[in-house]
């Protein structure tokens, strides 16, 4: 007695689509779990998931004048940067010159 080629790959192919329907079946049984989860989460949660997006154009708009608020300050920021910079270097200037006038009072004192 003999098994035909034919015969030995239609029973092996049978035997990897039945365990591939059997994994199927079981992807599908986890899925539907999963998504009956996520169903029974967003219903507990349906009020505040409802709540959330009536407030989201107000966060927007919030958000939104808070930007418009922190160009400001950094224009504002930049501003007294300079400001500063301007006044060390005006400040420089004033030091050395009152360094000069002491200079000159030194030479003129230290001669009599």
């Amino acid at each position: 007695m003999y098994i035909s080629l034919f015969s030995l790959c239609f029973a092996i192919l049978f035997i990897l689509g039945s365990v591939a329907l059997v994994i199927l079946i079981m992807v599908l049984i986890k899925l539907f779990k999963f998504i009956s989860r996520v169903d029974g989460l967003i219903e507990r949660n349906e009020k505040n998931i409802e709540e959330t997006l009536v407030s989201l154009p107000k966060a927007t708009d919030n958000f939104l004048d808070l930007s418009d608020d922190l160009k400001a300050v950094g224009e504002v920021f930049t501003e007294t940067t300079a400001t500063v910079i301007e006044t060390k270097e005006h400040i420089q200037d004033y030091t050395d010159i009152f360094m000069d006038v002491l200079k000159i009072v030194k030479t003129v004192f230290a001669k009599k």
